[in-house]
């Protein structure tokens, strides 16, 4: 019984699905142009089936080389277009192609939810068919400073930034506008977003839908950097909520869903929540990224990443979880290195994993990779996952292993 992933994310739960697969009696099978991009992919045991997964029949390629295929997924944010479209193609289980494109488009979700009275921000489209200056103009007259320029496709906050001038705006537009691929080698729509800034504490809503009936796994605060990148640092579960706020987020996670056409799978629903009101921020087709499955798994047992396979298989989910007990993430950010740094090592490893509570250190970035400011998830060197008995002992536990951890940054020869 062969599980098909279209490309994967290339760490955290990408990596362990393949497991997961396997657990559930099926034979995990990568589709992917590159598998050179999948560091510890021959230990994994997954076929490997090396096919264009950005252009072409896949459908047709999947039938033609491998026979029985009993489900296609991915946890990879590029390709849950690809994979509804060929799950549709080939029968079986996944969402509505169209619904998924729509959440994979800012832009398209923007409109989508605003025409079902969602509570969302101002918002245009800046698109390269028309003059960009007349377009910033016109959008600035709508959506007060400061306001977020982003691109329409991309994930991992990546070109996600801030802008508080007009100037900002227009160069931030002209970029995007500019870029034609993305880090998977995708065309990229050469779209931009504009919208308003949404000021107000960030969650995301954990999801499990079947046959459109949606229901709530559980709610993340998140913590980002300052601006004017937003980049995800820490993750903390189950958000500490009172009731009535916890489900005003999932009823609007619901009813996003729902306006979407998602009606199978995990979702992960990015939200802000503002004067008790929740902002949808974006939607994502696919489990959560940034280790979040891991953290849900040491807080209640539930696995996301489990259901996700079962859903692709057509098979039954667990029962929800109802005991909680505080988990998180924290991330290992660089803070200013100096230019063109580079890493050595990360020193402290062992100190910060024997401290109590603290449940996994791991080092994301190799030695010799480029160390920068974050700017997005691509940036992070590491992190921290760790539970408590409350959440003050959680913050407390995760701030102490991250101060135990060095990171030890080099510049290259003939570099002052």
């Amino acid at each position: 019984m062969n599980l098909v992933f279209v490309e994967s994310n290339t760490t955290g739960s990408g990596m362990l699905a393949f497991a997961g697969a396997r657990a559930l009696g099926s034979t995990p099978v990568l589709a992917t142009a590159d598998p050179s991009r999948y560091a510890g992919l021959a230990e994994t045991g997954v076929r490997v089936l090396a096919c264009d997964t950005n252009e072409g029949d896949l459908a047709r390629v999947l039938r033609d080389e491998l026979g029985e295929i009993a489900g296609v997924t991915t946890t990879s944010e590029f390709y849950v277009t690809t994979v509804a479209r060929t799950a549709g193609e080939l029968g079986l289980p996944g969402n509505p192609p169209e619904a998924v494109a729509a959440c994979r488009d800012k832009g398209r979700m923007r409109r989508i939810l605003a025409a079902e009275r969602l509570p969302s921000p101002a918002f245009e489209v800046i698109t390269p068919d028309d003059d960009l200056e007349r377009q910033v103009q016109a959008t600035l007259a709508r959506i007060a400073m400061p306001c977020v320029v982003k691109p329409v496709d991309d994930t991992g906050s990546l070109d996600v930034v801030l802008c508080t001038t007009s100037q900002e705006v227009l160069a931030h537009c002209r970029k995007l506008l500019g870029s034609t691929v993305n880090v998977r080698g995708q065309r990229s729509s050469g779209t931009a977003l504009v919208e308003g800034y949404l000021n107000g504490p960030e969650f995301s809503v954990e999801m499990l839908s079947a046959r459109g009936a949606h229901r709530c796994v559980g709610i993340v605060a998140k913590q980002v950097t300052p601006p004017p990148s937003f980049v995800e640092c820490r993750h903390v579960f189950p958000a500490p909520l009172d009731d009535d706020a916890a489900r005003t987020l999932a009823q609007t996670a619901c009813r996003a869903l729902a306006a979407l056409g998602v009606t199978d799978g995990v979702t992960h629903v990015e939200m802000k929540l503002i004067d008790r009101r929740g902002y949808v921020v974006e939607v994502n087709a696919r489990p959560a990224g940034g280790m979040i499955p891991q953290v849900i798994r040491t807080s209640c047992g539930f696995d996301l990443v489990e259901a996700h396979l079962r859903l692709a298989l057509g098979l039954p989910v667990p029962p929800l979880p109802e005991i909680f007990l505080p988990a998180g993430i924290a991330f290992l950010l660089a803070h200013d290195p100096p230019p063109d740094a580079v890493l050595a090592e990360i020193g402290g490893v062992e100190h910060a994993l024997a401290l109590e509570h603290v449940d996994a250190v791991t080092v994301t970035a190799a030695p010799g990779s480029a160390v920068r400011h974050a700017r997005s998830s691509y940036d992070r060197l590491g992190h921290v996952i760790a539970h408590a008995p409350d959440h003050a002992r959680l913050h407390g536990t995760l701030d102490a292993a991250l101060d135990l951890l060095r990171p030890v940054l080099r510049q290259p020869m003939g570099v002052r």
